[in-house]
């Protein structure tokens, strides 16, 4: 694909928001022979926005990425225009405004569409041929002959006649039909053929699991609602009972659904065996035989004295092959007997606690951190059970790997709206602090959503260096081996504003304030960072993975650094200033540096705007030279350096990496 002719979304928006509101004063003017508008016809225009805007987006008319070829630009604008007249529809039917022009409500976005069409025609022929990818003989390709369901087909046939007179029944208390309620019906039942061949919602495909098989069918039933309102609205079947007409629709709905998990569990290849009951079944399984009362102890204890490996491999991690094989990389199992490891399926930290005085070299747990309400007591126990070089390996679904299961498991638009509620109940709320009690009380901390540098954060504030961590079968898997005490902090971060502390003048520790921009418990992971990442150019670590997509966009533009002010207020920093550094990162500077540094006082803006420097090297003598400079000169130094700084970040756009 040529990106040199490609349109930007924002481009695509402003010129479809116009053809929107030509056709509307068009259609204005052709039906009441005026370009004024009624107050009625003004909220109907607010309204028609709110649904253009809402079916752009969920039909990704604005992305240029989804114009794939020529045919599928011409679909999409089809679909677009479609979907907004019955949404349209909906509201005026449901709302009982049949007052409205049926021209103005349906007809204008035919126009747009119509409209559309041409101006894409135009681009097409001209220069956009290049930019768009025509992949119609690939769409063609992946068509499969539909391999349609008899038993579906008629099944639902039946159901939509049994949810009419169901309906009917609930209202009228009688299954005989009303006048004219006979063509209401035959109405309903080509609705329902018309969205069952365009959804092919009884074709026989390998679907994912059951979630993925309803989606054809709710679209269906959604298009059946839309097109119903559109056919009341046009030909004025007001006179009809909204109740029967819709009552009906969402009854054979349901209905469906029901009847897809029927199918779904009739048709899905399962193993089933037999349970043993039978005392020849026990002996052919077990081959029963007298057994020795006599115990070689001796064996037992020679036993316990291998090496985990095999045992591991064969046995105990045998459905877990990956797992395994991290371990095995990481570990050398070869120095670790079978009395010395512990390997446990459970959140209760009861099965943790009753190991006692038992050395532990290497603990296992299966069962997912996310269900462990005290999750820095579990860490904490743990640490107390293993020896001193212990290590303990745990699974925990995080932010990633659920999205990544999420997305599996339904259908897209499904998984994108799941996504947002949970984000809010399961990632805002906790970290409310009038809520927080709240929302633990309810969920007792199960199911709870971490992400990876929480959990790898909390484990290096509990005495914990994370040896190896590796995605396996969406469960983030980690190995950490136990290496020092637990922290002192008494207060790690968990809201949205952050206290860190900071090597100030003098070598003194200041208290810095900002806003979160990093996921919890990430500041315990600075030593992990810098042995495994590195540093990139401007002095921060690269790819790192404990920032928030909403904490990128806070530093990109500053605000992050808000509460810093706070500092500044209390002469704890200057405007200007060598950067507040965190007690590892100041480890990492040479000597004669730090002893300078110790003689001035931390700033806002950092003398790096100045001069951008690219490596740790550049930045240490950028300091030293600004340091120097303030020495000799201090009000002259602070002065130069915000106006050259305001300057680079202002107009050349200069940011730290």
């Amino acid at each position: 694909m040529d990106n040199s002719h490609s349109i930007s979304p924002f481009l695509i928006g402003i010129t479809d928001f116009c053809l929107l509101n030509i056709s509307f004063f068009a259609m204005n003017y052709w039906t009441q022979g005026t370009w004024e508008f009624s107050p009625a016809y003004i909220k109907l225009l607010m309204l028609f926005y709110f649904i253009w805007f809402f079916i752009s987006f969920f039909t990704k008319k604005f992305r240029f990425a989804s114009y794939r070829s020529y045919a599928a630009v011409i679909s999409l604008y089809t679909r677009s225009a479609v979907y907004t007249a019955c949404c349209a529809s909906f509201v005026v039917v449901m709302m009982g405004l049949p007052a409205f022009s049926r021209l103005h409500v349906l007809v204008i976005w035919f126009m747009m569409a119509i409209q559309e069409v041409l101006i894409f025609s135009v681009y097409y022929m001209t220069i956009g041929e290049s930019a768009i990818l025509n992949d119609e003989k690939e769409d063609i390709g992946a068509r499969q002959e539909a391999n349609y369901s008899i038993f579906l087909l008629l099944t639902d046939f039946l159901i939509v006649g049994v949810s009419f007179f169901i309906i009917n029944y609930l209202k009228t208390g009688s299954f005989g039909l009303r006048p004219q309620y006979n063509q209401l019906l035959l109405v309903i039942y080509a609705l329902w053929l018309i969205t069952s061949l365009t959804t092919n919602k009884f074709a026989r495909r390998p679907f994912q699991n059951y979630y993925h098989s309803t989606w054809p069918w709710l679209k269906a039933g959604i298009l059946m609602v839309g097109i119903m309102c559109v056919t009341i609205f046009a030909y004025r079947l007001f006179h009809f009972s909204r109740i029967h007409v819709f009552g009906s629709i969402f009854l054979l709905i349901f209905f469906e659904l029901l009847l897809c998990r029927v199918y779904s569990l009739l048709t899905h290849n399962r193993i089933r065996q037999e349970d043993i009951e039978s005392v020849e079944n026990v002996k052919g399984l077990l081959k029963q035989k007298n057994l020795s009362l006599e115990t070689d102890f001796e064996k037992l204890r020679l036993l316990l004295l291998e090496p985990v490996r095999k045992g591991l491999q064969e046995k105990y991690l045998r459905d877990y092959p990956r797992l395994f094989d991290l371990i095995d990389q990481s570990l050398d199992l070869s120095e670790i007997i079978q009395a010395e490891m512990t390997i446990i399926n459970s959140n209760d930290m009861f099965h943790i606690k009753t190991i006692d005085g038992r050395p532990v070299r290497l603990l296992i747990n299966l069962h997912r951190t996310n269900n462990i309400r005290w999750i820095n007591r579990y860490f904490l126990e743990v640490h107390n059970v293993l020896v001193s070089g212990g290590y303990f390996v745990g699974r925990t679904h995080t932010i990633a790997t659920h999205r990544e299961w999420l997305f599996k498991k339904y259908p897209k638009h499904i998984a994108n709206t799941i996504s947002i509620i949970e984000f809010c109940l399961n990632r805002v709320l906790p970290k409310l602090p009038g809520l927080k009690q709240a929302y633990f009380a309810v969920t007792k901390g199960r199911d709870r959503v971490l992400s990876k540098a929480e959990v790898l954060g909390r484990l290096c504030f509990c005495g914990f260096r994370i040896i190896a961590v590796k995605e396996i079968e969406e469960r983030l898997v980690f190995v950490a081996q136990k290496v020092k005490t637990p922290s002192l902090d008494q207060s790690p971060s968990y809201g949205p504003l952050v206290k860190f502390s900071r090597v100030g003048m003098s070598g003194g520790n200041i208290d810095v304030y900002k806003f979160r921009t990093m996921h919890p418990y990430s500041e315990y992971l600075q030593q992990y960072m810098y042995e495994k990442n590195n540093l990139q150019q401007g002095g921060k670590f690269k790819g790192d993975f404990r920032i928030t997509g909403l904490g990128r966009f806070m530093r990109k533009t500053w605000l992050d650094e808000l509460p810093m002010l706070y500092n500044w207020i209390r002469g704890e920093l200057n405007l200007v200033g060598v950067r507040p550094l965190s007690y590892h990162y100041f480890d990492l500077y040479p000597s004669d540096l730090k002893e300078l540094r110790n003689k001035v006082v931390p700033g806002l803006i950092p003398p790096f705007y100045m001069d951008m420097p690219k490596t740790f090297d550049e930045i240490c003598e950028s300091e030293k030279r600004y340091i120097q400079a303030y020495q000799k000169q201090p009000i002259k130094t602070q002065w130069v350096y915000f106006l050259k700084a305001f300057y680079n970040i202002a107009f050349n756009g200069e940011r730290s990496n």
